[in-house]
């Protein structure tokens, strides 16, 4: 058979399908449209794996049967509801601690202010964290910037939890001490989205109003915001590319390495330069892309008209679910 006739047929043939990759959404926290749009890029990109998409509050049974027929990877943002798939690698988001995931970025070397949970008779040590200390909720679900309080390190104090307030973090899990990581007068911090340890999205947020010297009286220094969200008061954002931040997301994926989607907390220190890692959210309500008032807020904000552009996100989010299909399906 001539030589061309032969390579056209072989282009032709027909690719044989053999992974799945299932993609599951919770309507409220993903739009299906969204996994949609990746469903058709995966497609694309790679005619050997057949995508389902299911939804996270229903059984989905058809899917359930026609995916357990071949190696599957499921990725799902957050924790399995509904759906149970009947076999197939589970990549999903689950809530961790707040405490257990700066031990795990500790261990893996990941830098990380020096923190501690709030015992009865706690001494926090000057060498390890310094002057002021933020103190913070320790439930894997809390805080969204709130009930944080910046005081001095010598004025910590263990209270139990009948003493917090009925609608307190603090009533419901313990609470912690953290080093205080200067920012500069403007507290700010960096978030990276990303799926798989590629960033999807990175911007920086920056509070609109000075914080009062570190020299305050305590009661000046309680009322002090210290992440600036749009639930502490006026605040800036801006998109950033900055590549020694991105590859310090990508270390902090790497330490946790079941949670495919994480949306990782980072600042800066204003006049060391150093950046530590605050927390990785590994819940899977991140997914910034289509929710509503929040996606408006944010992209008026970044002053954007799709929050995919920075880094082309869904086709991002394709490419490194085709490497992960190919690679675990099973």
């Amino acid at each position: 058979m001539d030589a061309s006739i032969a390579a056209r047929e072989s282009a032709a043939a027909p690719v044989t399908v053999d992974r799945n990759l299932i993609l599951v959404h919770t309507p409220g926290d993903q739009d299906v449209q969204d996994f949609q749009e990746i469903g058709r890029k995966v497609r694309e990109m790679a005619p050997d794996i057949e995508v389902f998409i299911a939804r996270n509050d229903l059984p989905c049974s058809v899917t359930r049967r026609q995916a357990s027929k071949r190696p599957t990877l499921i990725f799902s943002p957050g924790n399995l509801l509904q759906f149970r798939p009947m076999r197939g690698k589970l990549c999903a988001g689950h809530p961790i601690p707040k405490l257990e995931q700066l031990a795990r970025f500790k261990a893996a070397g990941v830098p990380v202010p020096e923190s501690v949970e709030i015992v009865p008779d706690i001494v926090l040590p000057e060498d390890r964290f310094g002057s002021h200390v933020v103190v913070k909720p320790g439930h894997s679900l809390s805080s969204y910037g709130q009930n944080l309080t910046l005081m001095r390190r010598e004025a910590v104090r263990f209270k139990p939890r009948e003493a917090y307030a009925e609608d307190h973090p603090g009533r419901h899990g313990p609470m912690y001490a953290q080093r205080f990581i200067d920012t500069g007068p403007f507290i700010n911090h960096y978030r990276v989205l990303a799926l798989f340890g590629e960033p999807l999205l990175a911007f920086k947020t920056f509070s609109q109003v000075a914080r009062p010297a570190l020299d305050s009286s305590n009661d000046a220094l309680a009322q002090i915001t210290v992440k600036a969200t749009r639930k502490t008061g006026p605040i800036t954002r801006e998109l950033f590319y900055d590549q020694d931040i991105l590859a310090m997301a990508r270390r902090a994926y790497a330490a946790l390495p079941e949670i495919p989607l994480q949306a990782i907390d980072l600042v800066k220190d204003a006049q060391s330069g150093k950046l530590y890692v605050l927390e990785a959210n590994p819940g899977g309500n991140t997914w910034i892309f289509s929710k509503g008032d929040v996606t408006n807020f944010l992209k008026q904000a970044l002053g954007v008209e799709r929050l995919t552009d920075q880094f082309d996100a869904f086709t991002t989010a394709a490419k490194v679910l085709v490497e992960r299909t190919r690679a675990a399906a099973e």
